[in-house]
């Protein structure tokens, strides 16, 4: 590799089924806990990630207990995780509440957020939980905010199908709003 060339341009091209064998994705189980608290802090920006919230233990327990969670297991440990509310369930958080000022779209839950451990990147899980998300969620409608400097998620978030719509300020932060 030359100096010019990522560690992503390096990687090779695999077919996605065997990028995502070995994985089992589906609705997470007070199990997952541990492991999706180590994912999320793995994504923090602290730690070279680019979450906007963390979420507490009870948070992801009472989340899971509503089959809100989708995660993506290798050998029992957690490889990723993404969260899926209903709007009455955050609209009362403030960032919720600008988001949906900015694009009220009526009838969609909220996206958000989906994150994938630090050795499971570039594998094609995190599209793997969405579409897992929306089977599960019966196609509805979907909407998330992505930080507008987050080009990764972004990129990503167009990838699975999502368009941005709409933007926001909040905390003298901008944000893009995706939907689908």
């Amino acid at each position: 590799m030359n100096k010019t060339q990522s560690v992503k341009d390096a990687m090779p091209v695999l077919p996605e089924a065997a990028m995502l064998s070995g994985l089992d994705i589906g609705l997470a189980n007070l199990v997952d806990v541990d492991g999706i608290l180590r994912v999320q802090e793995e994504n923090q920006p602290e730690n070279g990630g680019s979450l906007s919230a963390r979420f507490s233990r009870e948070w992801f327990a009472q989340a899971i207990s509503c089959q809100s969670i989708i995660v993506a297991r290798s050998a029992e440990c957690v490889a990723g995780y993404v969260a899926f509310t209903s709007r009455e369930a955050q609209g009362h958080v403030p960032i919720i509440q600008a988001m949906l000022s900015a694009y009220p779209n009526p009838g969609a839950y909220l996206h958000g957020p989906i994150c994938v451990g630090r050795d499971f990147r570039r594998r094609g899980i995190a599209a793997a939980m969405f579409d897992a998300q929306r089977t599960h969620m019966n196609q509805s409608a979907v909407m998330a905010f992505i930080r507008e400097d987050n080009q990764g998620s972004r990129t990503a978030h167009g990838g699975m199908g999502l368009r941005e719509v709409a933007a926001f300020e909040y905390n003298a932060v901008r944000y893009v709003i995706v939907a689908a």
